[in-house]
């Protein structure tokens, strides 16, 4: 199938493992992203943690140190297997900085797109780099680099408060108001909220320079789906904002990056999911398994009538020693006992009330494709659906 949004996350999940993996709260997060990083895995390059439907494209970690009892860090990318031929694993200078390609052919883009994830540990912490500011210089070199042959999409979890700071050189436009120089690239920003109003530390400070340097634009804040600029690490001790997408003005503003979204806060870890999606075009053949619906339950029609003859039989011999018979027995867990007491209510509703059962709604069957119908025709039609509601594209 054709789909139109790619989904992109990542998730400081504080320790992965398989217990996490067949969490029902941690699978419907992840469901609805092709591409996502795990980061702080805890976990070594040679454990493999498989999940449904996905691959693993990377497995990062850092080196034990002698008196750890686990390890730290750690970055691990998974993306929908339908998805493994536009993807690109590029090389990396750190494991903590991890890059990722995609095809600009097979998601029909018009550049490359450089995907980088991101785990820089908190100020002062052990697993702290001895020098923060080298980590962000090799990373404005990547970003430099890469920014020669297409866009820059970056998410991490950089430990970073940024308050509200200008990530964008400020009234660039009345600074030089005459510059004819037609290779100078105005610096033209929007504000952005942020509900964490901490003083930004040195992580913060280095990555709002590293956005005015590259050109780049925080999304948290000022895109549609975050426009509050939500906390995503939630402790017994405060609320921060530290996880952040940080993407190229062209993907913000011209490539229409539609959303962002900071996912509700789990007891899988004190980090909230963060996701952005992208309007682009590509074939989604993954299968998704339908759900089962059972039919809805049945219910009874009342009228005065049947009410009388309820409030009798509920009151006769032989209910009242059902009834006896129930307070007197030791349950050893609450399930049966509610089990027993709808047993008798129920059959106390059917001897005065008329039942209904309930039913599911019969599913119409599509009409058939034309025969002319193609997979262009497909993506053609998904092409006007998108331009309808992005008509400036």
């Amino acid at each position: 199938m054709t789909t139109n949004n790619l989904k992109i996350g990542l998730w400081n999940i504080q320790g992965l493992n398989q217990d996490k993996i067949k969490d029902p709260t941690f699978l419907n997060i992840i469901s609805n992203m092709h591409l996502f990083s795990l980061i702080e895995t805890w976990s070594d390059s040679g454990t493999t943690l498989n999940i449904p439907d996905y691959a693993l494209i990377c497995n990062s970690s850092r080196s034990k140190h002698k008196k750890a009892r686990r390890n730290s860090g750690g970055i691990a990318i998974y993306a929908k297997l339908s998805l493994i031929k536009g993807l690109t694993k590029l090389p990396n200078e750190h494991s903590d900085i991890q890059w990722v390609k995609l095809n600009h052919k097979f998601f029909n883009l018009p550049k490359d797109i450089y995907l980088a994830f991101i785990y820089f540990s908190p100020e002062n912490s052990s697993g702290q780099p001895k020098d923060i500011e080298e980590m962000y210089s090799k990373l404005l070199c990547n970003i430099e680099n890469y920014s020669q042959y297409g866009e820059v999409l970056i998410q991490g979890d950089f430990n970073a408060y940024t308050s509200t700071t200008p990530d964008f050189v400020y009234s660039d436009e009345s600074i030089y108001p005459h510059a004819e120089d037609d290779s100078y690239i105005y610096d033209i920003g929007t504000p952005r909220n942020n509900l964490d109003h901490k003083r930004p530390n040195k992580s913060g400070k280095l990555l709002i320079e590293l956005c005015k340097e590259a050109g780049l634009r925080i999304l948290n804040g000022r895109t549609i789906g975050d426009l509050l600029g939500k906390y995503t690490c939630i402790k017994y001790n405060g609320s921060s904002v530290v996880d952040y997408a940080v993407a190229s003005a062209n993907l913000l503003h011209v490539y229409a990056i539609n959303s962002f979204t900071v996912h509700d806060f789990t007891t899988l870890s004190d980090h909230c999911a963060i996701s952005c999606s992208l309007l682009t075009s590509f074939y989604d053949n993954t299968k998704t398994q339908q759900a089962y619906l059972k039919p809805l339950p049945g219910k009874f029609l009342w009228d005065s009538e049947a009410i009388n003859r309820y409030s009798t039989l509920i009151q006769d011999k032989n209910t009242s020693t059902k009834l006896r018979k129930f307070l007197s027995t030791k349950y050893l867990n609450c399930n049966e006992a509610v089990n027993d007491l709808n047993t008798i209510l129920q059959e106390t509703a059917l001897a005065s009330a008329k039942f209904i059962k309930g039913r599911l709604k019969k599913q119409t069957n599509k009409p058939k494709r034309k025969p002319w119908f193609s997979g262009s025709c497909d993506d053609l039609s998904a092409y006007i659906k998108l331009l309808s509601t992005m008509p400036f594209l």
